[in-house]
Order: structure tokens, then C-alpha cells, then sequence
């Protein structure tokens, strides 16, 4: 009898490990291809072909449809994620790069790293019908970041050419235009949706924007470069990677004021935080390394080889695994977060993997 019941807690216990394990899926610029990642054994499990030079993934919220940007292209991939196939293609504009889809998982909005006549498309695309419903055009050539809020009635597009952010009425189209600084390249929002952050690259700056009245409330001086945004999970501090500076500028979000400033490796990138906001991840891209902060001392504890280039990080929904993709030669590298130590590379991903998302 006991044997029995052993028996059934083991396929009991196996069902709920297979029913958690969820599947990573890797756009490889090189290779024209999205590879797929058993995060379970770090095993590459397929590559799925798609267009020529895949920058961007962009997921439905059931994580059953993928949507992939293929940059040198113009085109949009339709991912299968359950059976790991390309159903279908869309054609765009020039350069499609970053691209988002709305909380109801309806509509995908792409925007464009080149423009036309001073003008920069979004296309916004049906999901159920592969089907481009509209392309609106704002000011510029070069769109940077995208990102809506929670309840999805505005889009916030990061217009790096322009100097300024576009907030696009996602039921009108009408758009509305923030005056930033030079080169707005990257966007975050709180945890609550009730501010915009925009990372602006050549201004030196931070500029945060009130959601409700879509008003610029401050701009923030930081350190040369700006480029990540990371918000730490209790809404309480902003951070932001410096890539000139080989810092990371750490404000308070209730005075919107710089309280630390963080020295890291050469060129970082991105940053992000564990479930439990105890330590920060970030990426320096030409010192082929990661720094773990603990945020609470401030202080780098940890530097962590990875391969070349790491340019796009994710922390799996657990919290324990960190995948870096190295976006100048073929290789994940996995960091154990209890730990703080590498524990695999993924070899063979494919050429340049660009970034990492979870599938189903």
C-alpha cells in the first residue's frame, strides 16, 4: 500500500513539475531563426525559422502566439509557441523593431527604426487575424521602446530621434507628444502605472511622466548614456544603467532625486530585480560580465563571467535561475541565483541571440 501511494505522489509530483515548466523562447539576429529552451535541462529543443534578422518577441498574454520582428525584412513572424511552428507572415514597414501587445491581448503595435518622408510608422495588427488593422505615423525616423498601461488605453513609444515621448490613444489613434531630451530610448512603468520612465540617452537624463495627466513631472540628471530602466518591485527606487559612465544612478521615485550612485563594468545595459527585490542583475556589455547589487548596501557582491556581448537578461518566474543572452556570439549563459555562480552555457542558441522570453 505504500509503494502504492508512492507511485501516485511521484506521478502526482511529475505532472505538477511538467504543468510549471515553461519553455524560453530566443529571436537569434545571425540565424533567421527563434530558438526554444527547456529551462528544465538548458537544452536548445528546437529552431524555429523566421525572417531575416529577428530583433524583437513579443508574446500574447496566454503565451499561446508569438509575434517576431524581423528587422532587415520587414516583416512580422507568427509563432505557433505550443506546436513551435511559423504560421504566418505580415508584411510592415522598414525596420520593425520593438514592438508590444495590449494587456487584452488583441492588437499588436510595432514600431519602426527607420521612417519615412520625417515620419516613423506603428503598425497596429490584429492578433486572431495576422491582419494590420491601421499604421499611424508620428514625428522622426527612429522609434526606440514601447509599452502600455495596465489597463491598456494608452501606448507609450519612446521616440529617440525626436527627443520626446508619443502617447498614442490606443481606441483613437490620436497621439500626443511629450517633450523628453535628445535620444528617448528606453521606457519603464511603475509598478502601479501611475508614472512613465524614459531613459534619455543623449540628454544625460531621466524624465518621469504622470500617467493620468500624461504630463512630464520631472527630469532627472544622471550619469553619460542612459540606457536601462528598472524599477524595484516595492515602487520605491528607479534604476538606471549609465553605459558611459560604468554606473548605475539609483532614485528615489517620491523626490525624484539621484540618492546613490553604483560603479559596475564597462557599458552597462540592462537591469532587473529578483521577485523579492534583494539584489539587482546588470549586464556590462564590453566587459562580458554581469554585477549582482545588493540593494540594500548598494554594493556589487558579486561579477559573473558571461559570454560576448550580454545584452537582454530574464529572471525566471521562480526566481532562481537568471538567463543572459549574449548577443555577439552563439551562447546563453544560465546564473544560479541562490548561489551567484554559472551554472551552464548553452552553447549552439543560434547566431546573436538578441533576448529571452517565456513561453509556454
Amino acid at each position: 500500500m505504500k509503494k502504492y501511494h508512492l507511485s501516485l505522489l511521484l506521478i502526482a509530483f511529475a505532472f505538477a513539475s511538467s504543468a510549471l515548466a515553461q519553455s524560453l523562447f530566443v529571436p537569434t539576429r545571425g540565424s533567421a531563426a527563434v530558438a526554444v529552451i527547456d529551462p528544465l535541462t538548458d537544452q536548445v529543443l528546437t529552431q524555429i525559422p523566421v525572417g531575416n534578422y529577428p530583433i524583437r518577441l513579443a508574446m500574447t498574454p496566454n503565451r499561446l502566439k508569438a509575434f517576431v520582428s524581423n528587422g532587415n525584412d520587414g516583416t512580422i513572424s507568427v509563432l505557433d509557441t505550443v506546436a513551435r511552428t511559423n504560421t504566418a507572415t505580415i508584411p510592415v514597414g522598414s525596420s520593425p523593431g520593438e514592438s508590444a501587445i495590449t494587456p487584452d491581448g488583441a492588437r499588436l503595435f510595432v514600431v519602426h527604426q527607420r521612417g519615412v518622408n520625417r515620419t516613423c510608422p506603428v503598425d497596429i495588427i490584429d492578433t486572431a487575424t495576422n491582419q494590420v488593422i491601421t499604421t499611424v505615423f508620428i514625428p522622426g525616423h527612429w522609434d526606440k521602446d514601447i509599452l502600455f498601461t495596465p489597463d491598456g488605453r494608452s501606448a507609450y513609444i519612446a521616440n529617440f530621434s525626436a527627443g520626446e515621448v508619443d502617447v498614442m490613444d490606443t481606441t483613437t489613434y490620436q497621439v500626443t507628444t511629450i517633450p523628453t531630451g535628445a535620444g528617448s530610448r528606453r521606457l519603464c512603468i511603475s509598478p502601479a502605472g501611475d508614472r512613465v520612465y524614459v531613459a534619455n540617452n543623449k540628454a544625460r537624463s531621466v524624465s518621469a511622466i504622470d500617467t493620468a495627466t500624461q504630463q512630464l513631472i520631472a527630469t532627472i540628471p544622471v550619469g553619460q548614456g542612459p540606457e536601462g530602466l528598472g524599477v524595484a518591485p516595492n515602487d520605491e527606487e528607479l534604476w538606471v544603467t549609465n553605459q558611459g559612465d560604468q554606473t548605475v544612478s539609483v532614485i528615489d521615485t517620491t523626490t525624484l532625486t539621484v540618492i546613490a550612485t553604483i560603479h559596475t563594468g564597462d557599458h552597462p545595459q540592462r537591469v532587473v530585480f529578483t521577485p523579492n527585490g534583494a539584489q539587482a542583475f546588470v549586464e556590462n556589455g564590453y566587459a562580458d560580465t554581469v554585477s549582482v547589487i545588493d540593494t540594500a548596501s548598494r554594493t556589487v557582491i558579486a561579477t559573473l563571467p558571461t559570454g560576448h556581448n550580454p545584452f537582454e537578461m530574464l529572471i525566471t518566474p521562480n526566481g532562481r535561475k537568471l538567463y543572459v543572452a549574449n548577443a555577439s556570439d552563439t551562447t546563453l549563459t544560465v546564473i544560479d541565483i541562490p548561489s551567484l555562480t554559472v551554472s551552464d552555457t548553452i552553447a549552439n542558441v543560434g547566431v546573436h541571440p538578441f533576448e529571452v522570453v517565456v513561453g509556454p
